[in-house]
């Protein structure tokens, strides 16, 4: 461990990233020291310094637990998703082919109306000549 007087007012260190006051000394590691240093952030100091605490925080549940279940629900969701997607894709079908026979009918009802219309329009025609 090194005693270093802090230079910089902006330097973040411990394990919650406490701010660092300068001309405060502290007691830290010797490689964190010499990295200060050199970086024209610290000097070192003969100083009772207060000691930081560098952690590491872990993890309070294994990542690795229970993926198993995981993977079944997601594999089940994954199911559940094609079956809802071929049901889609069914409907989708039959609602083309009902569209497709309306259209059809609707192109026979055109076609009977417009021989109608026309054979209409020709009797009329008749009967105007007939008439003169």
């Amino acid at each position: 461990m090194a005693l270093v007087k802090i230079l910089s007012s902006n330097l973040f260190a411990g394990a919650g990233f406490q701010k660092l006051e300068a001309g405060k000394v502290y007691d830290v590691d010797k490689a964190i020291a010499e990295k200060w240093i050199a970086g024209g952030k610290a000097e070192a100091s003969k100083e009772k310094g207060e000691a930081l605490q560098f952690e590491v925080a872990t993890p309070s549940t294994p990542v690795s637990a229970d993926t198993s279940a995981l993977q079944t629900q997601l594999n089940d969701a994954l199911e559940q998703l094609k079956q809802a997607q071929s049901d889609a894709d069914t409907k989708d079908k039959e609602h083309a082919d009902a569209l497709e026979q309306l259209k059809q009918a609707h192109a026979e009802e055109l076609v009977t109306a417009t021989k109608r219309a026309e054979d209409a329009e020709a009797a009329l025609t008749e009967a105007t000549k007939k008439a003169k």
